[in-house]
């Protein structure tokens, strides 16, 4: 009963947040067409990043359901063509995470503590394909950041560059603000246990791009636990063709994340 309460709720607010991106005008540029040709015109790498797949000891089933979610979302996105000021979207892409769209259960990290439901996995996707867009120079309209640091010095991305969603209250959504055509591959490898997402285009990116992230400072509770941070994250462009004494770095991102502090669940 409360899970399909809970679903409920997000179908809801996903209506509400479709609305909403209606009025910005995102409906009318989302990429939808993909890629289906034998010799593709997309030959030069603009970004990749890869993310690896951690596999719980004991667990294969939900190992297995994992992967499988990240397949599934993957196939949805894999090799999207996005054109010029277009758009893409996670959740106009990917399904709503229940059984009866082909989601399985699977583990999630809710304030620390690991739970299982159905459509885990879906954060390591975001994320993955967050850092291939962010050094592709896509613009960032959603997307954010993890509550907590809760993998701490385990985690598998920086600090300031990640991508969280949840289906009706969080996106992840940017716009391809160049003037050449790119394609998004997203792929899943479960023997080597990685996911790669990359950019691709019809030319050679014309610019060179840097991604720094600092902390700013470290947030703690007085009864210790988990600590929290203070992020700032900036992205810059050098024009290639621009290349002499006078060029300079252009900052064209900057973002500031929170992770609060938190006391881990004492359960799994």
């Amino acid at each position: 009963m409360r899970n399909s309460l809970r679903s409920w709720k997000a179908y809801s607010q996903h209506l509400q947040k479709t609305t909403k991106n209606v009025l910005k005008g995102y409906n009318f540029d989302y990429a939808s067409k993909k890629n289906n040709l034998d010799i593709s015109p997309y030959k030069y790498q603009w970004s990749s990043f890869t993310t690896p797949i951690k596999k719980r000891s004991g667990l294969a089933n939900i190992n297995e359901n994992r992967i499988h979610n990240m397949q599934l979302a993957a196939n949805k996105i894999d090799e999207l063509i996005i054109q010029p000021q277009q758009i893409f979207g996670f959740w106009n892409r990917v399904p709503r995470p229940i059984q009866r769209n082909g989601f399985r259960s699977g583990p999630m990290l809710v304030r620390g503590k690991l739970i299982y439901d159905v459509g885990g996995g879906l954060c390591q996707i975001s994320t993955t394909l967050f850092n291939a867009l962010l050094w592709g120079n896509f613009e960032v309209l959603e997307r954010y950041n993890h509550s907590i640091d809760a993998h701490g010095d385990q985690r598998f991305f920086t600090l300031g560059q990640d991508a969280t969603v949840a289906y009706g209250y969080k996106d992840l959504i940017v716009r391809n603000i160049s003037n050449i055509s790119l394609l998004l591959r997203l792929q899943v490898f479960p023997v080597k246990a990685e996911v790669t997402a990359s950019v691709w285009g019809t030319e050679a990116i014309p610019f060179d791009v840097k991604v720094e992230s600092k902390v700013l400072r470290e947030l703690t509770l007085a009864d210790g636990g988990m600590s929290g941070w203070e992020v700032e994250t900036k992205r810059f462009i050098l024009n290639k063709k621009e290349l002499g004494a006078n060029s300079d770095w252009q900052g064209n991102y900057q973002n500031i994340d929170i992770y609060q502090p938190f006391i881990p669940a004492t359960t799994a």
